[in-house]
């Protein structure tokens, strides 16, 4: 979160997206629209650098630590 400048909104999408909710899924347990969450992911795409959805699963994937 500190590392790329994330909001505490775009954690908790983070987390769900890592977790494999699709947008529609993450907006329900949100309590936000499906336009909300695809703002989110915009902003985490620009600040993480990551084009796609899958590139940030791995980006939070390999800053955990590992077993």
């Amino acid at each position: 979160m500190k590392l790329y400048g994330l909001t505490p909104a775009e954690t908790r999408l983070l987390v769900l997206v890592a977790q494999g909710m699709t947008v529609v899924n993450a907006a329900h347990a949100l309590g936000v629209s499906a336009a909300t969450v695809k703002t989110h992911m915009q902003h985490l795409f620009a600040k993480t650098g990551a084009r796609r959805q899958v590139d940030i699963v791995k980006l939070v994937m390999s800053a955990l630590p590992k077993r």
